[in-house]
């Protein structure tokens, strides 16, 4: 088994056709490890990710590890480090994962997770890892190695009333009616029955669903609803958030993998919703919501999601995903199953990377890093991390360049002292 190192876009590109061959044929694929998916969060952010494929002795790829990459100032160890994250993180995945051929799996796993070992990084996180015990079991086995601290984390929020690694889903029957016959307690499907026929009946409620024409009105308006609904708890990062999640669905938008209805109130928007369509696993992943709380005239989340559901199974849909969080609204809904997800840290025991390296495709950020503390005239430890990049890359002249100056100045700075205690000698 070979695995080849891809940082480069037009080399992922080429790889489209056996990566889908695989995610169609993998039964632990999911859609946050889809070809389409993951091009968006790669296309964005150049220059942070690698790939990792691997290759059967024929030729063939059978299974891909996409990473992210990050390079910090590590103040205890004063070295630079870098840190390996799932690819789609940087996309605000709710889930990471390895796509494997199935019947090269193990295989697979060990030259992987090999190949890592033999990589350049001080931590590995792999956080929301959605995997099979035994495949878990296959890849994390390699990392059993004196050099490492391999640790399980949990993830509750809501003041730990919520399990955010376990993920509810709704297998969806063959019509809507078997939907609130099957999976609805009675007194639900009552006011569910209600609600709708309200819906259907009145002249002021409708939902629309976003096509080309309105994606950029309706981005907009999701944006602002989930701004409004959470700058309170969200605080200044909330304009960021709703940024970034409004950049996620547009992409999705343009590739015709988002679902996205838009509830008015005559012509005000009240709700809307963004969900990822995975035509090959016939899933249907709620994304993101917002809406207004103000607006008390229907329970607008329940009605979009029960758009959703009704939705997916008029368009063959299987699955209602609803992603992270064990929230008990999702099982009103009818949701009976879940995923169970697990996450891991696995550490250097000294701090530092584990080859004693840098990563070679970080060295840019290294050398921004190296500027920053030159800048706030931490001059020996921007002379340590100039020499850690010259280390890795010897004709580095950007590096080179700033060594030198920042050595002079070190210099200068020694002679200034030195004349100037000799000066306090002399005087009487």
């Amino acid at each position: 088994m070979i695995v080849e190192s891809v940082d480069k876009l037009e080399n992922f590109r080429s790889l489209r056709g056996a990566w889908n061959a695989v995610y169609r044929s993998d039964p632990e694929a999911q859609f946050f490890l889809s070809w389409n998916w993951l091009a968006g969060a790669l296309e964005t952010y150049p220059g942070e990710w690698t790939v990792l494929a691997a290759r059967g002795a024929d030729g063939s790829y059978l299974g891909f590890l996409p990473l992210s990459r990050e390079t910090v100032w590590s103040k205890s160890n004063r070295r630079l480090c870098n840190k390996l994250h799932f690819a789609g993180r940087l996309f605000w995945a709710d889930y990471g994962g390895i796509l494997c051929h199935p019947d090269h799996d193990e295989a697979v796993l060990l030259a992987l997770a090999s190949h890592v070992k033999q990589m350049d990084w001080s931590h590995v996180s792999l956080k929301n890892f959605r995997v099979s015990e035994r495949r878990l079991g296959l890849f994390m086995d390699p990392f059993v190695d004196h050099r490492l601290s391999v640790k399980s984390l949990t993830s509750l929020i809501n003041r730990g009333e919520t399990d955010n690694l376990v993920c509810p889903f709704i297998d969806l029957p063959e019509s809507f009616e078997c939907y609130l016959a099957e999976k609805l307690s009675s007194n639900a499907r009552q006011k569910t029955r209600r609600m709708l026929r309200r819906l259907e009946s009145s002249s002021e409620l409708r939902i629309t669903i976003t096509n080309p024409e309105t994606r950029s009105r309706d981005v907009q308006i999701l944006e602002k609803l989930w701004y409004e609904l959470w700058k309170s708890r969200k605080g200044s990062d909330t304009e960021h958030f709703a940024s970034k999640y409004g950049m996620i669905v547009k992409q999705g938008l343009d590739n015709e993998m988002v679902h996205m209805p838009v509830l008015w109130h005559g012509d005000t928007p009240v709700g809307a919703t963004a969900s990822f369509i995975d035509r090959d696993k016939a899933r249907l992943l709620f994304f993101i919501s917002g809406r207004n709380k103000e607006f008390r005239d229907l329970p607008v989340g329940l009605v979009l999601h029960l758009h959703n559901i009704r939705w997916a199974i008029e368009n063959g849909i299987r699955t209602y995903d609803l992603l992270r969080g064990n929230e008990p609204y999702k099982y009103s809904l009818g949701a009976r199953q879940h995923v169970q997800l697990t996450s891991w840290i696995i550490r250097t025991r000294s701090g530092r990377n584990l080859n004693g390296m840098l990563d070679p495709g970080c060295i840019g950020d290294a050398l921004r890093i190296a500027e920053d503390l030159a800048k706030q005239e931490l001059t020996l430890e921007a002379m340590a991390a100039c020499q850690q990049i010259l280390v890795t890359v010897p004709e580095q002249t950007a590096a080179k360049r700033l060594l030198k100056v920042l050595a002079d100045a070190q210099v200068a700075r020694i002679e200034a002292g030195a004349q100037l205690a000799g000066a306090h000698e002399r005087e009487p």
